[in-house]
């Protein structure tokens, strides 16, 4: 086996006379012995020779003593009386394996009955610390402690260099809970921080040196550090209105380790939600196990928020706050309904919600009534399409320059609130595309542009926009004319032109917008008609665009059977009246016609006149000139 120590030799004449072989030696003789140091670590080996005794010494008896006797060579047999210590048989060293610091002594080696050994073998033994003392709390508050202790620091030892300080969360905590706190230094005391409020704590302490750790001090007497105001919220679970004056609320408490003191209880506060934050209502609750509470009293259809807190004797924890509405009502009407756009078919509005929901709303709907009908505007709008609290809203497929009365409502489920309305109309749309009456050439470089009215406009017609191009370019030409909506037919000559070269012309109406007056809502082109402008093309004129744009087939039809109707009435009546007038005609005077002023315009006797469209006149006659004219004309048809 190989034994691992260190041993310094040292020899000294002064001898520290309080050793503990005094009593056995001489002061002179102590002062005259050399001393031979062996410095050991404890839990090795070391082996102390005998001073003046090697291998070839003649032993009879052999004696290895400090206080005690230690081991003895008598006889021929060795004795010791602990089992770490062996009497080497070859030079009779004294042999510790391991040792410890209690082996650490001076040690004489005396044989065949000498009285004084030739040296003093001082062996120090270097171990671990010693434990400290019982840590004592000096002061603490709700995060932190300040620790004191006592340590010895034995001179021959290796020196302390710092110290370990272990944690125990409550009575029956584990050490291991907390991870320990490694001191910088070998003082003996140390502020702890980051402990809990109102938790309990005990510590214990462990010397460091180079050789290893000390065993744990004795810990210290359990503390409870201070209280603080609580860290937790409830936790709400049921929130609703039992009825319209009335709401419900349940709850879970927090945890224990965030109350930081004596729970005591709970503390409820509620306010109507669009109210001042000091117009505050409180109900304590001075028992930690109860979980829920009806409040009484409170306003019909009315938003509530309502907290939590839990309290213990140093005050309040942070609240846990739950919106609450009593029972629905009917909502007020949307405010500030506002108009944000009118075009001919389209009107764009704005609201907000209404100042007293007095329910949860869902949505919006929109009305809108014209020509004494009430029709529901598809989709529904629904309450999270708000933009900034604003609600926004276009009505599509409208008519133009027609009147509207718009109608907007909240709803929830149960209830459609109050309208709001506004009565607009919308603007004017463009015109129908004019009709073509004529397009020809004028000379050799204008042309005779002509057309109708359109067909449909609203309000008037207020220009017309004549477009023209040459077929060999793209650049187009426009030309704006004021229009009247009581003129049917327009005529312009378009000037500037080139000869031999083909041309597109057409013409679309505009109106002034009534929204927007310096708006011009234009309307639709008609279909462009081509035209090839040449010498002497006046000459060669096309046959006039003749039919009319305005009547359709079926109203051409019902006009032509109407008339007929009409014509054939007329000759029934006609000949009624020439069958009963037949035989009186015999009996009137004889009048020939050059006798009668054929050539005199018939007098109207107080009746109206007028020109038909080739400018003849004509007139209403009362039937007794009527029957007396044809009695003469069939006397003189008999006498011929």
């Amino acid at each position: 086996m190989t034994t691992t120590y260190l041993t310094f030799l040292c020899f000294s004449t002064n001898h520290d006379p309080s050793l503990s072989l005094s009593h056995k030696i001489g002061f002179a003789d102590i002062e005259n012995i050399p001393v031979v140091k062996y410095v050991a670590v404890a839990g090795r080996n070391v082996t102390i020779s005998c001073p003046g005794v090697n291998e070839h010494s003649l032993i009879d008896t052999l004696i290895w003593k400090t206080t005690q006797t230690v081991a003895e060579y008598v006889n021929g047999l060795p004795l010791v009386n602990n089992p770490r210590i062996t009497l080497l048989p070859d030079n009779f060293s004294l042999h510790i394996s391991p040792t410890s610091s209690a082996d650490t002594a001076e040690y004489t080696c005396l044989f065949n009955d000498r009285h004084s050994p030739e040296a003093i073998a001082d062996l120090l033994v270097q171990d671990v610390p010693d434990p400290p003392g019982r840590p004592l709390v000096v002061s603490f508050t709700s995060r932190s402690v300040d620790l004191s202790w006592a340590h010895s620091q034995d001179a021959r030892n290796a020196p302390v260099t710092n110290f370990i300080i272990e944690t125990r969360v409550g009575e029956n905590g584990d050490w291991n809970q907390v991870s320990p706190i490694y001191t910088k230094s070998n003082l003996a005391s140390y502020q702890v921080t980051d402990l809990l409020p109102f938790t309990v704590y005990s510590f214990r302490i462990i010397a460091v040196n180079e050789l290893g750790h000390s065993a744990p001090s004795k810990e210290s007497y359990y503390f409870v550090t201070l209280r603080e105001a609580p860290t937790g919220k409830p936790v709400t679970t049921i929130a609703h209105n039992t009825s319209a004056t009335s709401v419900y609320i349940s709850w879970k408490p927090p945890p224990p380790d965030t109350i930081l003191g004596e729970f005591l209880g709970y503390r409820i506060t509620y306010r109507t939600r669009d109210r001042h934050a000091e117009d505050v209502k409180e109900i304590y609750i001075r028992d930690s196990t109860v979980e829920s509470h009806e409040i009484h009293n409170l306003e019909t259809y009315t938003q509530y928020l309502v907290s939590i807190q839990v309290f213990n004797p140093e005050g309040l924890g942070p609240p846990t706050t739950v919106l609450v509405m009593t029972d629905e009502g009917v909502p007020t009407k949307p405010r500030n309904l506002s108009v944000l756009e009118i075009t001919s078919t389209t009107i764009r509005i704005s609201w907000l919600e209404p100042e007293k929901r007095n329910g949860v709303i869902h949505g919006y709907r929109v009305y809108y009534v014209y020509q004494n009908q009430t029709l529901l505007h598809l989709p529904i709008l629904k309450n999270d399409a708000a933009q900034n609290s604003v609600f926004y809203y276009t009505l599509t497929n409208l008519k133009p320059y027609t009147d509207y009365r718009i109608i907007v409502t909240a709803f929830t489920l149960k209830y459609d609130g109050e309208p709001s309305e506004v009565s607009l109309r919308t603007d004017v749309g463009g015109p129908s595309p004019p009709k073509v009456v004529n397009l020809t050439c004028h000379s050799l470089d204008t042309l005779f542009f002509s057309w109708r009215i359109p067909r449909v406009y609203h309000s008037s017609i207020d220009f017309y926009i004549v477009n023209y191009r040459n077929l060999e370019y793209d650049d187009t030409h426009e030309i704006r004319i004021s229009a009247n909506a009581s003129i049917v037919e327009t005529s312009m000559v378009i000037p500037n032109l080139t000869t031999n070269s083909a041309y597109e012309v057409k013409v679309r109406g505009a109106t002034v917008s009534t929204v927007n007056p310096k708006k011009v809502v234009l309307g639709t082109y008609c279909e462009p008609i081509k035209i090839t402008l040449r010498a002497n093309c006046e000459q060669y004129q096309p046959p006039p665009l003749r039919h009319n744009p305005y009547v359709d087939q079926e109203l051409v039809i019902l006009a032509g059977i109407v008339i007929g109707c009409f014509g054939l009435l007329l000759i029934i009546l006609a000949i009624v009246l020439w069958r009963k007038c037949f035989h009186a005609s015999y009996d009137a005077g004889d009048q020939r016609p050059s006798e009668r002023n054929d050539h005199k315009p018939v007098q109207s006797n107080g009746w109206k006149t007028s020109c038909d469209s080739n400018g003849i006149v004509q007139t209403s006659i009362p039937s007794e000139e009527y029957i007396n004219g044809q009695q003469q004309a069939m006397i003189d048809r008999f006498h011929r």
